[in-house]
């Protein structure tokens, strides 16, 4: 498809200079720790206190068939935070840790912690029993807010830790214990209407004191704690308000396609929201212009197509296969998507070829991609609309509080422009740290806050960021050091492919050898793949056709939406021991 033009270079710099200047909305500032947003609100708190009340009368959440206001959200917020002080007594540095589905719940008490400085640690609800425990204990909270599938799970050990347990929509089943308490009990005993709106704040609390501890999806070790800050949150939220505000600049420039006349903008949450991908890209920036968040119970595409039509979906953000889903569904033509008009993915790299399908699909909206990482409270790059259409592989240009290098694996010397290496970033969105592991932290965070991505990319002369790797996600073959992005980048090119894995298997001469795994929408052969990739890869880099591995479902993922490799290798090389013989 022919890519539209977009607004010259002197264009966008006449409209972005002036929002970035010193006199500016969206002025930019330096401290040792690297550039933030001047006008950023304070804390969490101060955030919401001045964004609530501007849409009191907006539909804020929807689940299902319940539906709350922002003003109704306020108040249970207020009533939240009296009782985790009154009641349990928490106080500014403490912890609550969260874990539950994506119910409105999670929302509530989410806001009614960080609106006084109490901790939130969002805790990975996909969690088995001795994980929960590990990071209740590892985070030390004293208070946990969960549903009652998760209640089933702790319940064994809320004595041996002496933890306070609020569950949410336990419908009249048992909870008898002396620590555990009703959510809808706890609001019922406040009258949140009557407390202040400003009383709620803890004015001690300061940018740089501890938010949110999110952990890390734990594919090697124990989980980590990354340590958020209020002011990493805000600059992020900060960052998706001024991307919004320069797409609005640029729609009103001569020739360039208008935007929809939207009387509120809409979004579906269909990620967890203990990832920050959720928090910090759907839920948390919804505030930023009164938006609606609309939650699924699971997934399914042909659920959220109803949704997008009934609710008049402006937004989409989530990981590339739920929007391939969307539009693979032998449904699709029956619902109403044009109410979308940005269509967002993050969580996994999105192939190029689907990009471009992307915009054809959905003929209103413009795809957008973001690169970032937990340790960043999100994305520090964005590549969106016109732009990514001409450069459908990039993630995009750094945000303007980010600086970024590139440097040598082994040498840790800048590489400079179109030469691989690993990206090092450093901006106040960077994490404070690993909550209780200053080992872990020191190998990712200079002293001056530059932090070690672990991704190996490129970034080209116009400033272009692409990620070409993980630093951990190579495969040694001979000595020769293989890509599995490029790899699989070249067998998404076929359209059989609908998912595929790159990985490398033990070999005794080689050391390691290339192997893939195909999740396919139409009938393939080996021969075929091999066949189709043999033009776009040196030879050294493409699997022998018994490393091409099938599979008839969809290919496992985390809680983060990343494909788990070492899963399907751990499978692959079961299936490959030979069988004793008796």
């Amino acid at each position: 498809m022919s890519v539209p033009q977009g607004p010259t270079p002197e264009q966008l710099m006449q409209i972005v200079l002036p929002l970035l200047g010193p006199n500016g909305p969206f002025a930019v500032g330096q401290d040792e720790r690297g550039k933030f947003f001047v006008h950023a609100a304070k804390t969490l708190g101060h955030y919401y206190l001045q964004q609530m009340p501007q849409f009191f009368d907006n539909t804020f959440l929807v689940f299902e068939k319940e539906r709350y206001t922002y003003k109704q959200t306020w108040n249970i917020t207020k009533g939240l935070n009296h009782v985790l002080k009154t009641k349990f007594g928490l106080q500014k540095g403490d912890r609550v840790a969260i874990t539950l589905r994506n119910y409105p719940e999670w929302c509530f008490a989410f806001l009614g912690a960080t609106v006084s400085g109490i901790i939130a640690v969002p805790i990975n609800s996909w969690w088995g029993t001795t994980e929960l425990k590990y990071g209740f204990t590892d985070s030390g909270s004293k208070v946990v807010v969960c549903d009652y599938t998760r209640f089933s799970s702790i319940k064994s050990f809320i004595d041996e830790l002496n933890i306070q347990v609020i569950v949410v929509r336990s419908n009249g089943r048992e909870i008898n214990h002396k620590n555990v308490h009703r959510f809808e009990d706890l609001l019922a005993s406040v009258n949140a209407e009557a407390i202040p709106d400003d009383s709620v704040i803890d004015q001690t609390v300061q940018e740089n004191d501890d938010a949110v501890i999110m952990y890390t999806s734990g594919t090697t070790g124990l989980p980590k704690g990354v340590i958020q800050t209020h002011k990493g949150i805000t600059n992020q939220l900060k960052s998706g308000d001024f991307y919004t505000t320069v797409q609005l600049k640029v729609a009103q420039l001569p020739g360039m396609p208008p935007l929809p006349n939207v009387s509120q903008h809409a979004i579906v949450c269909a990620v967890p929201l203990f990832h920050s991908t959720a928090t910090h890209h759907i839920f948390l920036p919804s505030l930023n212009n009164g938006r609606k968040l609309v939650f699924m119970f699971k997934w399914d595409a042909e659920e959220a197509l109803k949704i997008i039509q009934t609710e008049k979906i402006t937004h989409w953000t989530g990981v590339p296969t739920m929007l391939l889903d969307l539009m693979e569904h032998p449904k699709f033509s029956q619902y109403d998507t044009s109410s979308l008009v940005a269509l967002g993915a993050g969580g996994a790299p999105t192939p190029p070829s689907q990009v471009i399908r992307t915009k054809q699909t959905f003929k209103s909206g413009f795809p957008t991609n973001a690169y970032g990482l937990t340790e960043t409270n999100g994305a520090v790059t964005v590549n969106s609309s016109l732009n990514y259409l001409r450069k459908p592989s990039s993630v995009g240009l750094a945000m303007p509080i980010v600086e970024l290098k590139v440097v040598d694996l082994d040498s840790g010397e800048d590489v400079g422009l179109n030469k691989r290496g690993e990206i090092l970033i450093k901006s106040s969105l960077n994490m404070r740290g690993y909550w209780n592991k200053p080992e872990a932290t020191a190998k990712v965070l200079s002293p001056d806050n530059w932090f070690k991505s672990g991704d190996v990319g490129v970034i080209d002369d116009e400033g272009f960021v692409y990620i070409v790797d993980r630093a951990k996600d190579i495969i040694i073959r001979g000595g020769e050091n293989i890509s599995s992005a490029e790899v699989e980048t070249a067998f998404y090119t076929h359209p059989a492919v609908r998912e595929c894995a790159v990985f490398g298997l033990p070999d005794e001469r080689l050391g390691e050898v290339v192997a893939i795994m195909i999740y396919n929408r139409s009938p393939v052969t080996s021969t075929e793949l091999l066949n189709h990739v043999k033009d776009s890869l040196a030879a050294f880099k493409i699997p022998p056709a018994s490393n091409v591995f099938f599979t008839n479902e969809a290919l496992p993922r985390g809680g983060t939406g990343k494909i788990q490799k070492r899963e399907i290798r751990d499978r692959v090389l079961a299936s490959l021991k030979p069988t004793s013989k008796l």
